[in-house]
């Protein structure tokens, strides 16, 4: 198989930001070098300015995002310039506009990841006016500074224009980088559902590896999602979009796999047949990640992926080894911990199976387009997609101190205030103090935990930038200064969401190599790079105390809204034959509180004051609702694969009764419970899955009464210091 990642240890990188990085760079360097033809080197290198600015947005979004982002961004940057210029000497003016810049930006960062390049073009347009003085030396100042804006304004314009075409010509591509980046992480799932049948690894070790794998594929989902799910008039883009509906439920029989692993460990891990069955298992979950990865490989180089039929053929075998090693009519009566160790045994091994037909399904779409077609008949797409980009309500709703995105636009404002008076007081003794505003901005995030690893990145990367760029200045001429240049914005751009570290070299490099090419006869700047770099951490250290909203506060929301998600399922789940697309948006709604609490869950764990056994709590609460998110999965694949072999009656009766019991448990009102009546006596399939179906509600609701239970403790003291311990 080929990597599916440029993959050095160090410099891993997904192909989506490969691809990313080297639209950029060739974008600006297209601009750039046909701008120096048209108007000249020093008109260029302004020109630059404006494109390279522009180019921060260029990210893997769909059309109508990136055409409002780059809409936003040229207007915003080109604005920016010429307010800087006309400011001219003025310090309380051009503070003005660097307070306006900061704050307009930092509220953009409501619509999402995304819109945080976004934030970023409009600030680097501000620095790099205020590095350039636009005017200093003019007897005409105004008009230079229209003029120096309309340079940038063109560099950004052409920009967004290449990047817009290329989005076009390269979208089929895009779509298909995104549904193998949800594959990998599929596979990468499923190889951390293996590892908790390995008795040499703890299970709760295992569980939280396979939570972090969930998360990670439900991010490369979402992205997935926003990409495959418009413009699918092509039938090779209809057919991409039906491969992740079917990763999805590829998905969810995988996850309805969940068992009492515990349980198995006690009772088969010590036993040499019984625990080499439990190997067998493990073995062949791998083989189906290795599975999932051919397909992912087919999607991006067309080589036919392998047959499932030899993992079927291994499962069948399990199967059969199995029944030899305690055949089920011998001393496995369920009563007995051994005798539902079996049963439970057989249960994931059925599970597994419908897993292996529902991958089979996936294969299937990717290469038959009435298969896709099927699939996609029976969904609304639309209604799985964000509302539409940058509404202005979203914003008004969030002017308020008690919204995250408004306090950390406040305190970006504030703490860039200060490195620009900071850096006005520099700038009598140093001719680029404005930088330390740049590393303010790059620092400093909405969370503690992001500001914190970004500190740390930043003041490691910025030195190796300078010595890398001392190098370069020092040893080689203009033409190769310009590609390093070049290969600074791709390696930027691509590894900005990946691996920040990588990210803060390429653009200290990029960002001294512009400022050599903007203002040639200016000395070294290297010292002050270094210098700039510890006063703009040392600033975002300090403001990032200042309105704090600690993820802490945001549990309750989370919580709640997990819960919330967990009941909205269960009503679904939780019917003989839920309507599929009501069914579908629950099980999305589900995925992504549960991805959103394990994200905050991860940040928390580096704020200051938060206790190991807080941590240790709140994991058990993600953890049990990870449990009961498998085990409603679980009852949703009994009831629509093995419906037909259940009681019609009997299966009504038995979800009436138990339904109202968990959607209580699970924070909701109190319902009416309904008498179940004694499961009649049909044939022995029927009664044996009426069985199945008893068992799996009884589960479930012992798994909601954990959560109910870790629920009561979860309550969040106001202190940012100390969480509260539970009751």
């Amino acid at each position: 198989m080929m990597s599916r990642d440029f993959s050095f240890p160090i410099f891993a990188l997904p192909a989506q930001q490969l691809l990313s990085g080297a639209t950029a760079a060739g974008g600006v360097a297209i601009v750039a070098l046909a701008a120096a033809l048209w108007l000249g080197p020093a008109a260029a290198a302004v020109v630059a300015v404006g494109a390279t600015c522009v180019s921060i947005v260029d990210t893997p979004v769909p059309h109508d995002y990136k055409r409002a982002a780059f809409l936003i961004a040229i207007v915003f940057d080109s604005l920016a310039t010429l307010a800087i210029g006309l400011a001219g000497h003025e310090p309380l003016l051009q503070a003005l506009v660097v307070a306006g810049t900061s704050f307009i930006g930092a509220m953009l960062t409501i619509y999402g990841k995304t819109t945080l390049a976004l934030c970023m073009s409009m600030i680097l347009s501000v620095v790099f006016a205020l590095g350039v003085q636009v005017g200093a030396n003019s007897d005409q100042p105004g008009i230079v500074a229209v003029y120096h804006a309309l340079l940038v304004f063109t560099g950004a314009v052409a920009y967004a224009a290449f990047g817009l075409a290329l989005s076009h010509l390269l979208e089929a591509r895009h779509k298909q980088i995104a549904l193998t980046g949800a594959l990998e992480a599929f596979g990468d799932y499923i190889r951390a559902k293996a590892a908790l049948y390995d008795s040499r690894i703890g299970i709760e070790t295992g569980y939280a590896g396979l939570i972090e794998r969930q998360v990670t594929l439900m991010e490369r989902v979402e992205n997935a999602r926003n990409l495959l799910f418009r413009h699918m008039q092509a039938t090779r883009h209809r057919q991409m979009a039906a491969g992740l509906i079917a990763t999805l439920d590829a998905f969810e029989i995988i996850l309805s796999s969940q068992t009492d692993y515990w349980l198995l460990q006690r009772q088969f891990s010590s036993q040499r047949d019984s625990g080499a069955i439990l190997n067998r298992i493990r073995i062949g979950i791998l083989h189906t990640a290795t599975l999932v990865e051919d397909i992912a490989e087919e999607i991006r180089t067309g080589k036919p992926s392998p047959s499932l039929q030899a993992i079927r053929n291994e499962f069948a075998a399990i199967a059969e080894a199995l029944q030899q090693v305690a055949p089920l009519d011998e001393g496995s009566d369920d009563q007995t911990e051994h005798g539902a160790a079996l049963l439970e045994l057989r249960a994931v091994l059925e599970r597994i199976g419908h897993a292996v037909e529902t991958i089979d399904r996936l294969q299937a779409v990717i290469r038959s387009p009435d298969a896709a077609e099927d699939l996609l008949g029976l969904i609304k797409l639309d209604e799985f997609l964000p509302p539409r980009p940058y509404r202005l309500r979203l914003i008004r709703r969030h002017l308020r101190l008690t919204s995250p995105i408004f306090r950390y636009a406040l305190r970006l404002t504030a703490a860039m205030l200060c490195a620009f008076a900071l850096a006005a007081t520099l700038t009598k003794y140093f001719s680029h103090g404005s930088w330390i505003l740049l590393t303010v901005a790059v620092i400093m995030r909405a969370n503690y935990s992001a500001t914190r690893q970004r500190q740390k990145d930043r003041l490691i990367g910025n030195l190796i930038g300078c010595v890398l760029a001392a190098v370069a200045l020092h040893l080689l001429s203009d033409p190769a200064l310009l590609a390093i240049y070049f290969a600074s914005i791709a390696l930027a751009h691509a590894y900005a969401p990946v691996r920040y570290l990588i990210t803060s070299v390429a653009a200290c490099v990029m960002a001294l190599l512009m400022m050599h090419f903007l203002s040639p006869t200016a000395g070294s700047m290297l010292a002050e790079r270094l210098l700039d770099t510890g006063l703009g951490a040392a600033i975002a250290a300090l403001f990032s105390f200042l309105l704090p909203y600690w993820e802490r506060q945001d549990l309750p929301q989370l919580s709640a809204a997990l819960l919330r998600a967990s009941r909205k399922y269960a009503r679904q789940a939780l019917k003989r034959n839920p309507p599929e697309q009501n069914y579908r948006l629950a099980r999305k709604d589900l995925f992504d509180a549960g991805a959103d609490f394990a994200g905050a869950l991860r940040r928390l764990a580096s704020e200051p004051g938060s206790r190991d056994a807080d941590i240790a709590r709140l994991q058990s609460f993600l953890s049990a609702n990870y449990r009961m998110m498998a085990q409603l999965a679980a009852l949703h694949v009994l009831l629509h694969m093995r419906g037909r072999d259940l009681d019609a009656g009997t299966a009504e009766t038995l979800l009436a009764r138990h339904r109202p019991i968990l959607l209580t448990l699970l924070g909701g009102e109190a319902e009416p419970a309904v008498e179940a009546a004694a499961p009649s006596q049909g044939a022995e399939g029927q009664w044996q899955m009426t069985a199945a179906l008893m068992q799996r509600l009884q589960q479930a609701e012992t798994v909601a009464r954990q959560i109910s239970e870790l629920a009561a403790g979860l309550a969040v003291a106001p202190n940012p210091y100390a969480l509260k311990r539970g009751t």
